[in-house]
C-alpha cells in the first residue's frame, strides 16, 4: 500500500467512525485532551495548532485556556471536522478555526504558530518522522510541541482477544500504529530526529470501567478498528460479533470491565 492510499484508507476509516467518535465510552480521548492540553502550559495569548484534530477534543481544550489565543485546527477526515465544528458552537467557543488538510501537503508558513500539538494522531503518518518535522518547522523558535500516545498494553487484554478473534477470520492485519510510540523511549527519539530539545513525558492512566460489552463494541466501532472491522462480510460480522462477546464477557466482575488506557503526554521545544 502506497502513501496515498494508507492517507485515503485512514480518512475513510474515521470519516466512517466519526458519528460515535464521542460516544460516553470513548471518553478516554476528552480525559487525554485535558492533560495534553494543560502540559503546553499556553500562556493565554498564542496560536496553537492542531494536527489531526479529530472531532476536536484537543484543539477544544486549548481554546478554552487561550483566552487571547488561537487554535488552527486540521485534520484529513471531514466527517471528523465536522462534529468538532458542532462542539466548538455548543461550547460557544469562537477562537478557533477548523481546516480539511494534510499536514504534509499543506501550504502553512514556517515559523507561524507559537505552539503545535497532536492527540494520538502522530503514529498514522505513513512516514512518522519526516510528518513530525514538519510539524516542528511550522513551530517558532522556543515554541512547544506536545503529542499523546498509548502505552504498548493499551486496552489490554480486551485489544489482544479482540485480535486474536478477528485474525482467524483472515482479515489483513496491518502493523499497529500506535506501537510506533508506546514507549518515551521511541518518542524520545522522533523529538530528537525533529531537532527538539528539553522534552518532558508524563504517563497517566484514564481508563475506566465499561459497563458491560456494548461499550466495548462501542469503542471498536467508532475508532481506528473499525478499519479491521470492515473487512469483514455482514455475515461474518455477526458470527464475530456473537463469540467475541461471549470471550469479553467473561472478564465482567462487579464493577464492570476495566478499560485499561494509559497514555504518554510528551511536550518538547523548538530550539532558540
Amino acid at each position: 500500500m502506497d502513501m496515498q492510499e494508507r492517507k485515503y484508507k485512514i480518512k475513510e476509516t474515521f470519516n466512517d467512525a466519526a458519528e460515535g467518535y464521542d460516544k460516553p465510552a470513548l471518553r478516554f480521548f476528552s480525559a487525554a485532551a485535558e492533560h495534553l492540553a494543560s502540559s503546553m502550559r499556553f500562556a493565554g495569548n498564542e496560536h496553537a495548532l492542531d494536527v489531526a484534530a479529530g472531532t476536536g477534543s484537543v484543539a477544544l481544550a486549548c481554546a478554552q485556556r487561550l483566552g487571547t489565543g488561537h487554535v488552527t485546527a486540521i485534520d484529513l477526515s471531514d466527517g471528523m471536522l465536522a462534529k468538532a465544528k458542532v462542539k466548538a458552537q455548543e461550547q460557544q467557543l469562537t477562537n478557533l478555526d477548523f481546516l480539511c488538510l494534510d499536514i504534509e501537503a499543506s501550504n502553512l508558513t514556517a515559523d507561524s504558530f507559537d505552539a503545535a500539538c497532536c492527540g494520538f494522531g502522530i503514529f498514522f503518518l505513513p512516514d512518522m518522522e519526516l510528518g513530525f518535522k514538519a510539524i516542528a518547522k511550522l513551530v517558532k523558535p522556543g515554541g512547544a510541541i506536545g503529542i499523546s500516545s498509548f502505552t504498548g498494553a493499551v486496552m489490554e487484554p480486551l485489544s489482544q482477544k479482540f485480535i486474536e478473534r478477528i485474525l482467524t477470520y483472515g482479515v489483513a492485519m496491518p502493523s499497529l500504529s500506535w506501537k510506533r510510540l508506546d514507549s518515551v523511549e521511541k518518542i524520545r527519539t522522533l523529538y530528537q530526529s525533529a531537532g527538539l530539545e528539553r522534552l518532558h513525558t508524563q504517563t497517566y492512566q484514564v481508563g475506566y470501567h465499561l459497563a458491560g460489552f456494548e461499550d466495548w463494541w462501542d469503542i471498536l466501532w467508532y475508532s481506528g478498528f473499525r478499519g479491521l472491522l470492515s473487512q469483514l462480510s455482514s455475515s461474518d460480522l455477526v458470527r464475530f460479533r456473537q463469540a467475541h462477546q461471549e470471550e469479553i464477557e467473561l472478564l465482567v466482575d462487579e464493577q464492570g470491565i476495566w478499560l485499561n488506557v494509559d497514555i504518554i503526554i510528551s511536550v518538547g521545544y523548538r530550539p532558540v
